[in-house]
């Protein structure tokens, strides 16, 4: 049965890989996208037969072709505007980025507690990879052009973008020291734990501020470098979006992490909704229209708290439903799937049932006696 499990697997993401190559990349229509799907299953599941013994390289095989689709709508996308040539270049650097880096990757990550593969985990990454690069290889091409980025890179002066970076720099450096003081005693413990990330935000940072400089000068256009981060950015983005869900329930062992994303995800579509409307606000008889905003602040409010106290999860996951049965009031429930989201990530806030981090610190452990129970000094 495992095996058939897995063979279904491999012919499912070669049969919807197939139906994109023939039916879109070669043009073939429904019957190209028919024959291609077919024909790619078949081959795919022919080669996964022999290495069902091995599970190393079935392992590497597997990523491989959850890989494979993504990499074709980098290479192939107007972005790069190579046609086919880098579709298929992109294919396979995908495919084999994923088998021997990313595999690794994570295979180190799930022997540290830290990640969890679930049964559909290859099919989840060729699903939400896909998706997610098709998604932002578009919206990124559409906001490159919507807006005269150039003007405004040589308008603001280079002061003023540099402590902006500057100032983020430092924010992301502070949160970094508050998560480390978690696991450590003293704030200076946590300064030093915290001291890498903080060196390769600056480093980010600076990196940013001498980009700003070049299109800023006109060294460099906007339009040339989104050409090039844009690709880069989606791909990167299909690949950590799907492998998020692996990491999210390795912490949700521990706090109600799950319940909290989905929690501030909804919030986020009821502040869309809230923010749509606030031009109206100050006008006569509006009182209503606050609610979007007001109930989309405090569902992030909670989905925060409900990862700081994990102990309060019934009471705060409570209040978070609540708190989207209101956001249909005034903001339509973000367009309603921000209150669908805000009640399942609620629900599930409620009904978590994992367990405390354990304490590592001396303090959890009782003092010792200065003088050992059978030391030859003691008397009596």
């Amino acid at each position: 049965m495992g095996k058939m499990f897995e063979i279904g697997q491999i012919a499912v993401i070669g049969a919807l890989t197939g139906a994109f190559i023939g039916g879109i990349v070669l043009q073939g229509g429904i019957e190209g996208a028919l024959w291609g799907g077919l024909a790619l299953a078949a081959v795919l599941a022919a080669a996964v037969w022999p290495l069902l013994e091995r599970p190393t390289a079935l392992m590497r095989a597997k990523y491989g072709a959850a890989a494979f689709l993504p990499g074709m709508l980098v290479g192939g996308s107007q972005w790069l505007s190579i046609g086919v040539v880098g579709a298929a270049v992109g294919g396979a650097a995908s495919s084999a980025l994923a088998a021997f880096v990313a595999s690794r990757l994570i295979v180190r990550q799930e022997e540290q507690g830290r990640y969890i593969r679930t049964r559909f985990h290859y099919v989840w990454l060729f699903f939400g990879g896909s998706l997610v690069t098709f998604f932002a290889l578009n919206a990124l091409f559409v906001a490159e052009r919507a807006a005269p980025w150039q003007t405004w890179a040589r308008s603001i002066p280079m002061a003023v973008q540099s402590s902006i970076v500057l100032a983020f720099v430092l924010l992301g450096y502070m949160i970094c020291i508050g998560w480390q003081k978690r696991k450590t005693e003293t704030w200076r413990q946590a300064r030093s734990a915290a001291r890498r990330a903080g060196g390769a935000l600056l480093v980010g940072g600076l990196l940013l501020i001498a980009a700003a400089s070049m299109f800023h000068y006109g060294l460099w256009s906007v339009h040339d470098a989104a050409r090039f981060v844009g690709p880069l950015l989606s791909y990167a983005l299909g690949w950590m979006l799907p492998c998020a869900v692996g990491l999210l329930l390795a912490k949700n062992r521990y706090r109600p992490v799950l319940g909290s994303v989905l929690g501030m995800i909804g919030a986020i579509f009821v502040l869309i909704v809230g923010i749509s409307v606030f031009p109206m606000l100050l006008l006569p008889g509006s009182g209503l229209m606050w609610a979007g905003l007001v109930t989309g602040l405090v569902m992030i409010v909670l989905s925060i708290l409900s990862m700081i106290k994990p102990q309060s999860h019934v009471t705060i996951g409570s209040f978070l439903i609540l708190a989207s049965i209101l956001s249909f009031v005034g903001a339509a429930g973000g367009l309603i799937i921000g209150g669908v989201i805000g009640l399942l990530g609620g629900a599930l806030v409620v009904g978590w049932s994992g367990k405390q981090e354990e304490k590592t610190s001396s303090d959890s452990s009782p003092p010792a006696s200065p003088i050992p129970p059978h030391s030859p000094t003691m008397t009596g």
